[in-house]
């Protein structure tokens, strides 16, 4: 009875595993993933540009991310994660390039979904192209101590504004043009330490009349006057950046170029087309090439 006993237990062990060996093994497989637009895509600086990932998978999605990398620099993130039991989902992803990019620049954007276990990468790239730019070719300033004209610019508009003017929109100053004793012909900035020298007729400092005083970064660089005429689009801009920039060039002369970023991150090259007069007389006429 014993043996009838012992030969049955094994018997059945036997059996559980010949059945267990028969059992597939559960598998996860990866996500599919189709990212819109399909192709690759050409931008300029500044542009939005827009992503749907669309997911499907056998198992529940934990997240679905997007990378956007240059030159082995992370640009761009961005995730969505899911809760249990989502299985199939569409993302979309906005981009907002960066305004100082340089032309020429292949961005490599990663889409990459999740589920449990395993991962599907799906890659786009967008080719840089040159900015548009603006053009004013005509931008005449007066020194703050020239009662006649304005002595206040946005460099983005082209748009040179009075005293009064520039007191109602002083978040749209860019630069100033003053003619100093020892400076002389100067475009600064507002927040320039040395255009404080300069008070309204009731003594108080011009500047602080400024409710907002942008951080405006200029240097003069050596470039032709040819060279300028022939800047077409941003790529010469974005090349002439400089390292050292300042908030004001001074002692300018005529045919002078100038590197400019504003408080917002355009950039700007301002051509010294003419000055006439000396100081509480003066006038600087400027043509300024800025991105759009």
């Amino acid at each position: 009875m014993k043996k009838l006993t012992l030969l049955s237990l094994i018997i059945g062990l036997f059996g559980i595993l010949v059945f267990n060996s028969c059992v597939p093994e559960t598998t996860v497989t990866p996500p599919v993933v189709t990212v819109n637009p399909a192709d690759a895509l050409t931008a300029r600086p500044g542009d939005k540009l827009n992503y749907a990932v669309i997911v499907t998978s056998d198992t529940d999605l934990s997240k679905v991310e997007m990378s956007g990398k240059a030159n082995s620099s992370v640009l761009f993130t961005a995730d969505t994660a899911f809760v249990a039991g989502i299985q199939a989902a569409i993302v979309n992803f906005s981009i907002d390039l960066p305004v100082g990019i340089a032309s020429g620049t292949t961005i490599t954007v990663d889409f990459t979904a999740y589920n449990d276990g395993e991962q599907t990468v799906v890659t786009r790239t967008i080719e840089i192209l040159a900015g548009e730019i603006s053009t004013y070719t005509a931008v005449i300033m007066s020194d703050l101590e020239n009662p006649d004209g304005g002595s206040f610019c946005s460099v983005t508009t082209g748009t040179v504004m009075t005293l009064n003017q520039a007191i109602a929109a002083s978040g749209d100053v860019d630069i100033m043009y003053y003619y100093g004793a020892i400076n002389k012909a100067t475009l600064c900035s507002p927040t320039d330490q040395d255009v404080r020298a300069f008070t309204d007729i009731q003594q108080r400092i011009i500047v602080d009349r400024l409710t907002t005083k942008n951080n405006t970064k200029l240097a003069l660089i050596d470039m032709t006057v040819a060279n300028f005429t022939a800047v077409i689009n941003d790529g010469t801009i974005l090349a002439k950046k400089t390292a050292t920039t300042g908030t004001s060039a001074r002692k300018l002369d005529k045919d002078k170029v100038l590197y400019c970023e504003t408080k917002t991150g355009k950039q700007a090259l301002i051509l010294v087309k003419n000055i006439t007069g000396t100081q509480g007389s003066s006038y600087i006429t400027i043509e300024v090439k800025v991105q759009k």
